[in-house]
C-alpha cells in the first residue's frame, strides 16, 4: 500500500512493504555558498534518530539544476549524536554535473561537491566578475525513514533539518523554517545566533547597542541615527535599538523618554515622548555624544525596519514601556499613574499594557513591510502573558529574547515556562548579572542535575546562548538611564564592562553581548581564539 501526500513545501510518500514502514519525503532548499564556505561554519554533519530492527535513515541532497548528488549519509542504528556513514563514489558514477568533482568523492563532503558545482556554473556564466563561492544553489533534499524516526539531521550551510523537511531551529510557521529561505540573510543571521560554538575558545554573538555611536571622543554618529545603524555592518549583523510610543500612537526610536540629552529640543527636561505627538519630534536633530547637534533626525519604527532590509541587519527590539520618573530621594516626580510603589498592581498593569501595545504595533508594522523575520523582541513577560494580547498564529511567526532580570525571584520557573511554551520562538536568553557572587553566577542543583550557573542552565536546557548587556561606559560621563540622567557605575559592584571578567564565567564565552563597544568585543573574541584550542574552559 502506498499513500502520497502533497503540501506546499514537499512531497511525502508513505509505504508499507511487508512489515516495513517506509516514509520518504522530498523538499526543496536553497543554500548560501557564502555561508557554507564561511570560516565560521562548522563542518559537523550527520543524523540523530531512533532506528528499529532492520531500519535505516538516509539523507540524499541533489543540486536541482543538474540533478547531481552533493551529499549522502545514513544510519542503521539509533544515535543521539550527529553521525552517519558515507559512500565513496567515482566521478563517473555521478553524471555530467560532476565534471569538477575529485576522481573519488566522499558523499559527506558537501563543501567539495558544491564548490565543484559552482565551478561548473562558472563555465557557462556571462557574469563578470563571477561571484565564486558566494552565490546560492537550489537543492532537492530526500529524507527516507525505514522502521525509524529521524530527530534531526545537520547539514553545513543549511543547519538542522527536522523529519518534516524544515529548519528544526524555528517554529513551523516562521519564515526561517522553510528551507527555501535558508540562504536568506535573516535565516543565516538567526541560525548563527541560535547555534553557539562551544568548540571555540570564544564565540560571542555581538549586537551593537543603538548602533555604532559616540566614538572618536564623542564626535561619532549620534545613537540610534541612521548612520549609526548603517555602521553596525562593519562589526556585526545584529543591531539592538529602543522603541517608544508617542501620544498619537506612533513608534519612535529613542532610548530616553525626554529629549534634551539626545536632541536640540529647546523645551523642558520634563517633557516626554509618550506625552507628545510625532509631529513635535520629527524635525528635531539628534545630538552626538559630545552634545554637538548633527544633521540626523529621529527615526520612526517604519524607518528602522526599512534600514534593516537595506543594510541587511537583524534587530533585537528593546521596548521602552511607559514608566514613572523619580526624584533622587525615590519619590515620584512625573507620570505617577505608573508609580508601582504608590499604585501597586494598577500601575503594573498600565506598564504591561503599554509594553504590549508597542509590541503589537511593532509586529503589525513589520508584517505590513514583509520584514517580521528581521526582528526578535526582548521581553520580560512570560509567553502565556504575551498570548493574552497577541494571537498564537501571529506569535508563531515571531522571535523572542526573554530577559531574566537580576531581581527576579522565579527566574528558573520563568525560563522553564519559555522552554515549554515559547520553544523554538526563542533566539537567546538575556541572563542579567552584575558581579562575582551574584546568584545567577553561582552553582545550583535542579532536577537532580548540577549546573555551574544560570548561563550553563540555559545552554544545557535549550542549546541557546545566554546573554548580557555589558554596559561599558562609552565615555567619561558613564551611562545614561531612560530619563537621560548620566550615571557613573561602581566597577566593583557592576563588573559587566570588564570583558575579561565575562570570559572567566563558565559559558560566558558564548554569550550574546549587546554592546556600545563592538570593536572591543570583536578584539576579545579574536584574542581568545588565537590561543591554543581548549585554553578556555566552558
Amino acid at each position: 500500500m502506498i499513500k502520497k501526500f502533497l503540501c506546499s513545501m514537499s512531497l511525502l510518500f508513505l509505504f508499507f512493504i511487508g512489515s516495513n514502514k517506509i516514509q520518504a519525503k522530498e523538499v526543496e532548499a536553497t543554500i548560501s555558498l557564502l555561508e557554507l564556505f564561511s570560516p565560521n561554519t562548522t563542518m559537523e554533519n550527520g543524523i540523530k534518530g531512533t532506528v528499529n530492527s532492520g531500519g535505516r535513515i538516509e539523507i540524499k541532497i541533489y543540486d536541482k539544476s543538474t540533478n547531481t548528488l552533493v551529499y549522502q549519509t545514513y544510519i542503521t542504528s539509533t544515535s543521539t549524536q550527529f553521525t552517519g556513514q558515507s559512500v565513496n563514489y567515482s566521478k563517473s558514477q555521478l553524471g555530467a554535473g560532476a565534471t569538477y568533482y575529485p576522481n573519488t568523492w566522499n558523499s559527506k563532503d558537501i563543501k567539495t561537491a558544491l564548490g565543484s558545482i559552482d565551478r561548473k556554473k562558472y563555465d557557462s556564466s556571462t557574469t563578470c566578475p563571477y561571484p565564486m563561492f558566494a552565490g546560492d544553489v537550489n537543492l532537492k533534499i530526500q529524507i527516507s525513514e525505514t522502521n525509524a524516526t529521524m530527530d534531526a539531521c545537520k547539514i553545513p550551510g543549511l543547519g538542522l533539518i527536522d523529519r518534516n523537511g524544515g529548519n528544526a531551529l524555528f517554529d513551523p510557521a516562521h519564515y526561517c523554517y522553510n528551507l527555501k529561505n535558508a540562504a536568506s540573510f535573516p535565516t543565516r543571521a538567526w541560525m548563527r545566533m541560535k547555534q553557539p560554538r562551544m568548540d571555540l575558545n570564544a564565540d560571542f554573538s555581538i549586537a551593537t547597542h543603538r548602533g555604532v555611536w559616540g566614538d572618536n571622543l564623542g564626535t561619532g554618529f549620534p545613537e540610534n541615527s541612521i548612520a549609526a545603524i548603517a555602521a553596525t555592518k562593519k562589526y556585526t549583523d545584529i543591531l539592538e535599538s529602543d522603541v517608544m510610543i508617542t501620544k498619537d500612537k506612533r513608534l519612535v526610536i529613542s532610548h530616553d523618554y525626554n529629549l534634551k540629552r539626545l536632541s536640540d529640543y529647546s523645551g523642558s527636561d520634563r517633557d516626554y515622548l509618550f506625552d507628545m505627538n510625532l509631529g513635535q519630534i520629527t524635525n528635531l536633530h539628534l545630538r552626538k555624544k559630545n552634545m554637538e547637534v548633527s544633521g540626523y533626525k529621529y527615526l520612526t519604527f517604519e524607518d528602522l525596519v526599512d534600514a534593516l532590509v537595506r543594510y541587511q541587519l537583524v534587530l533585537t527590539v528593546d521596548i521602552k514601556d511607559v514608566r514613572a520618573r523619580y526624584n533622587k530621594d525615590g519619590t515620584c516626580m512625573d507620570n505617577c499613574d505608573y508609580d508601582t510603589k504608590t499604585h501597586g498592581d494598577v500601575a503594573k498593569k498600565k506598564i504591561k499594557d503599554s509594553f504590549m501595545e508597542i509590541l503589537r504595533s511593532c509586529i503589525q508594522i513589520a508584517m505590513r513591510k514583509n520584514a517580521l523575520e528581521y526582528l526578535a523582541f526582548k521581553v520580560n513577560y512570560s509567553y502565556q502573558e504575551i498570548k493574552e494580547y497577541i494571537s498564537p498564529d501571529t506569535l508563531a511567526k515571531t522571535l523572542f529574547m526573554p530577559i531574566v532580570h537580576p531581581t527576579r525571584a522565579d527566574y528558573l520557573e520563568y525560563i522553564d515556562a519559555w522552554i515549554s511554551q515559547g520553544d523554538k520562538k526563542v533566539v537567546a536568553y538575556q541572563t542579567n548579572f552584575r558581579r562575582t557572587g551574584d546568584r545567577y553566577l553561582s552553582p545550583f542543583d535542579r532536577g537532580g542535575v548540577r549546573y555551574e550557573n544560570l548561563l550553563h542552565y540555559v545552554y544545557a536546557k535549550t542549546g541557546l546562548r545566554p546573554g548580557i548587556y555589558p554596559e561599558e561606559p562609552a565615555g567619561p560621563k558613564g551611562v545614561a538611564n531612560r530619563f537621560g540622567e548620566w550615571l557613573m557605575k561602581d566597577a566593583q559592584s557592576d563588573m559587566r564592562g570588564d570583558h575579561y571578567f565575562l570570559m572567566s564565567i563558565p559559558y560566558g564565552k558564548i554569550m550574546v553581548l549587546t554592546t556600545d563597544r563592538p570593536d572591543i568585543c570583536l578584539r576579545v573574541n579574536m584574542i581568545y581564539n588565537s590561543m591554543p584550542s581548549g585554553a578556555v574552559s566552558p
